[in-house]
């Protein structure tokens, strides 16, 4: 059997490792399928590519951090302190491209590119992932070369604070939402 990606159709040769020990068989309908904490679970024929799976976990946590910000008071009125900012991100190792708009009370993203970025980043897509996680600093990938900010400096920390803030917000309050 060849496993397709479902989102870009490319064949997959191998499974990473957290995919290939998860690997469970649902007995109500008898398919196989994955389970992962990045991508829940999965049927073989809805199986992503290591890179859209990646992708796909980047948009689940920036959806979840846009719900943050409806429905939590404290990360609102932070946001509420800023202008509109449209933050616009390559990945530079996929041709995946997502945006986020952060200001004025809210935190909307999605995926593409939109026109009239004030900030530019680029950078591998793990670094990328790993940063939404909290378990990279933005600022010393920055320094070291794998994050690269083009437009508004004073801005791109600012939108890297409010990540660092929902995370910190989600755990006080239980984890619900990242």
């Amino acid at each position: 059997m060849s496993l397709k990606c479902k989102s870009c159709g490319k064949i997959i040769e191998t499974l990473p490792i957290q995919c290939g020990s998860n690997i469970i068989v649902n007995s109500e309908t008898s398919q196989w399928g994955c389970y992962t904490e990045s991508c829940g679970i999965q049927t073989f024929n809805e199986f992503l590519c290591e890179s859209c799976c990646t992708n796909q976990n980047i948009m689940k946590i920036n959806k979840k951090i846009e719900k943050l910000s409806m429905e939590n008071e404290e990360f609102n009125e932070e946001l509420g302190f800023y202008k509109r900012n449209l933050v616009q991100t390559k990945i530079n190792n996929s041709d995946f491209k997502y945006w986020v708009e952060f200001g004025e009370g809210e935190f909307k993203c999605g995926k593409g590119e939109l026109n009239g970025a004030t900030i530019l980043i680029t950078c591998p897509q793990e670094t990328m992932n790993h940063i939404l996680k909290g378990t990279l600093d933005p600022f010393n990938e920055f320094l070291n070369g794998a994050l690269k900010i083009e437009g508004d400096i004073q801005y791109a920390v600012v939108y890297f604070d409010l990540i660092k803030l929902a995370l910190e917000i989600n755990n006080e309050i239980g984890g619900i939402f990242l």
